[in-house]
């Protein structure tokens, strides 16, 4: 298909080689949701074979020739932008597809006891032919049940549970802790300048930025855990600090009835390590107080749930931050991209501990590599699949 701007992508649906006026593209990566593109074209036929829900997209967007990525999916709808003022060969028509994550929408029903979230989720991986990179040292939870959401819905439960990181770029499963992907990426994070700091107005890589700071500023929907437990002596009256002696006894069982200043589940646990661990992946999940968007030169190794360093804003808003969302914007005006980012500290300067010295984009450093790396995408039965299984576990 014949573009008209470097930044254009190749799209072709249905791989039947039809040719589509394509007026602008958005590629929209979430955490814990499934990748989406909305492709515009002009003046298409809604009814066209090719444009039916379901029917396999892949696609090619980037900076051609020497940024360029693929997006595979399936076409979920298309949307007809009417207006009694616009004729009729300048109406405009939105085709939404979702990701080859778009097969986890199937209903998924199981109860696993003494099991790790991360096995789960490697497991449903392999189910859908989907390749995997998992952390897989998380607590094993004494139970885990879903009674018949989607595989997708009970991906993001387990992720929520762990405080991890969901997302499905391609046909690579990503289920992986915030810490562990800033310690593998290292320096291969993308680093984008202001003009304070970029030597040449190309390296100008930051076009807007605007922090929202403060703890009260917290995401939607969520609630904070509970950092501190206490408790009391029913015999005596006095008020204790809840100890753990090493023994993973029964709550309740001892004379020492713990108590919460604050209410913020209704999950059940059976003894102290489940509730630590509870609090854990709540604390994980909550952890982004500082709050940032942002528009940045396009570039497509940018994906939710991953690492970007910004420079030359100020000491406070310089550093690592965590890309929650991003939205690639590709227009006749060029491709740029617009993120949400997270942070848990002021001036982070990326500096984490390294058990092992590692080195970027080899397999000593699996992460970064199997990002890089992941098996090629097949059309099997009009399915996205990987082309081989790949499950690479790390800790």
């Amino acid at each position: 298909m014949s573009t008209r701007a470097a930044a254009f992508p190749v799209f072709d649906p249905g791989g039947i080689a039809v040719k589509k006026t394509v007026t602008a593209v958005k590629v929209m990566m979430t955490e814990g949701m499934h990748d989406t593109v909305v492709i515009t074209l002009l003046a298409q036929a809604t009814d066209a074979p090719e444009l039916q829900p379901g029917t396999p997209v892949s696609m090619q967007y980037g900076w051609n020739p020497l940024d360029i990525d693929w997006f595979y999916g399936y076409i979920d709808h298309v949307e007809r932008n009417y207006h009694i003022s616009i004729p009729k060969q300048s109406v405009y028509e939105d085709v939404v597809c979702l990701g080859a994550s778009y097969a986890l929408k199937d209903p998924f029903t199981g109860a696993w006891a003494q099991t790790q979230a991360s096995s789960l989720a490697q497991q449903i991986a392999s189910g859908y032919y989907l390749s995997s990179l998992t952390e897989n040292d998380d607590y094993v939870w004494p139970q885990l049940s879903n009674p018949g959401s989607s595989a997708w819905s009970f991906l993001i439960q387990l992720a929520n549970k762990n405080g991890y990181s969901l997302a499905v770029n391609q046909t690579l499963l990503r289920f992986v802790s915030v810490d562990a992907a800033l310690r593998a990426y290292g320096p291969s994070m993308p680093l984008f300048k202001t003009r304070n700091t970029a030597a040449r107005v190309v390296q100008q890589g930051i076009t807007s930025f605007q922090a929202v700071t403060g703890e009260s500023f917290t995401t939607p929907g969520a609630s904070k855990a509970v950092r501190t437990i206490a408790g009391v002596n029913p015999l005596s009256g006095q008020i204790v600090g809840a100890i753990n002696t090493g023994t993973e006894t029964i709550l309740g069982q001892d004379v020492v009835y713990p108590f919460f200043g604050q209410q913020v589940s209704d999950v059940v646990v059976n003894d102290q390590a489940h509730a630590r661990s509870v609090l854990a992946g709540m604390a994980e999940y909550n952890r982004f107080n500082y709050k940032a968007t942002a528009t940045l030169t396009g570039m497509t190794v940018v994906k939710q749930g991953t690492p970007i360093v910004l420079n030359g804003i100020d000491s406070n808003n310089d550093g690592v931050w965590w890309v929650q969302e991003v939205v690639h914007q590709i227009t006749s005006a060029g491709y740029y991209m617009d993120v949400c980012l997270g942070r848990d500290s002021k001036g982070d300067s990326g500096m984490r501990p390294v058990q092992t010295p590692a080195v970027a984009f080899s397999p000593r450093n699996p992460l970064s590599y199997a990002v890089k790396n992941a098996p090629p995408t097949k059309l099997v039965n009009n399915r996205w699949r990987a082309a081989y299984q790949s499950n690479v576990n790390i800790s």
